[in-house]
């Protein structure tokens, strides 16, 4: 008996185990997936502009940080339709560092003289091309980035700024909330679901604790209550009254950063997407996921503790009374 009780634990245990590492696993990302790709030699930089533009980060062990900082931000950064160049060609985002004296030579082909640098680099680049005539330089007057000028020259050959105040959306969040709204100012069954949604994305954002996932993911729960208790009319509502702010001229730009994180937000209710049968399933999983995790943990609280049986006593455990032998 006691074997089985030990073995039931520890199947639990295993359980567990496998659904908070699934859940990790899967836990939903914040839109973007955009690399900074390291170039080591020049090999890698005609590779690249051979058939897409480059965006170039040049810089040395002192300016590192500019390019980690940009880096990190074009992963997080909602690029989709914005990558493409002037010329029709996409656009890759690249860095070279300069440590050796031969990443200092390639650094002088490509006419950097300080650093950081930044280049616009397009396509159509073979083994005979001069990087002078697919090369543009972002010129700047002091060692101090302007980012106000920084992020016109990225603009214009990128289509937008990596530097700034990002705006961002999870793409799995948008997707429960394009089911959520599917079924309307619901009651019976389906605002039952709609109760359940709301609670895996509480859920979900439990598990995440990094930044920004966890700062957004409580406006996500936020947008869910509100739209929970005022009907889903609430997020049109309130994006038309904050696209009016915006307009207003009166505001910080951090306040004029909240409010279009607000927006990006609540359009994810307000214009929901069309699901595809990969969407329902990845919520089918995750709920099936976090059910088999409360189930689990609940089985095993409820689970009595190991108490010690007859079965389970060592032999020492048992005391031995000796006995008299009569010596005659």
């Amino acid at each position: 008996m006691m074997l089985r009780h030990n073995r039931l634990r520890a199947c639990l245990m295993a359980s567990l185990t496998i659904i908070v590492a699934a859940l990790l696993s899967s836990l939903p990302t914040v839109s973007a997936s955009q690399e900074c790709l390291q170039i080591r030699e020049e090999y890698d930089l005609r590779s690249l502009a051979r058939n897409d533009n480059v965006f170039l980060i040049v810089h040395d062990d002192e300016t590192a940080h500019v390019q980690k900082n940009i880096c990190n931000k074009l992963r997080l950064h909602d690029i989709s339709g914005k990558k493409i160049g002037p010329n029709g060609s996409a656009t890759v985002f690249a860095h070279l560092e300069v440590t050796t004296a031969t990443t200092r030579n390639f650094a002088s082909t490509l006419n950097v003289g300080q650093f950081p640098s930044f280049l616009f680099i397009s396509a159509g680049i073979d083994d005979t091309s001069k990087y002078s005539d697919h090369t543009t330089i972002y010129k700047q007057d002091s060692d101090v980035l302007d980012t106000a000028a920084f992020s016109d020259f990225a603009r214009k050959h990128v289509g937008f700024s990596p530097l700034g105040n990002d705006v961002f959306t999870i793409i799995f969040f948008d997707a429960v909330a394009s089911r959520f709204v599917s079924y309307g100012n619901a009651s019976g069954l389906n605002r039952l679901k709609q109760k359940g949604l709301a609670l895996l994305v509480k859920f979900a954002t439990l598990v995440g604790y990094k930044e920004p996932f966890k700062s957004i993911g409580k406006l996500y729960n936020r947008a869910f209550a509100m739209s929970l208790e005022y009907g889903i009319e609430y997020s049109s509502r309130h994006v038309g009254r904050m696209e009016h702010n915006l307009q207003s001229g009166n505001l910080t730009p951090a306040e004029y950063h909240e409010l279009q994180q607000k927006i990006a937000i609540l359009k994810s209710f307000s214009q929901p997407k069309t699901l595809t049968a990969e969407d329902d399933k990845k919520i089918y999983t995750h709920v099936a996921l976090h059910i088999g995790l409360i189930v689990a943990a609940l089985i095993l609280i409820l689970l009595p503790a190991d108490r010690n049986s007859e079965e389970d006593e060592e032999p020492f455990d048992t005391p031995v009374i000796a006995k008299v032998i009569d010596d005659k």
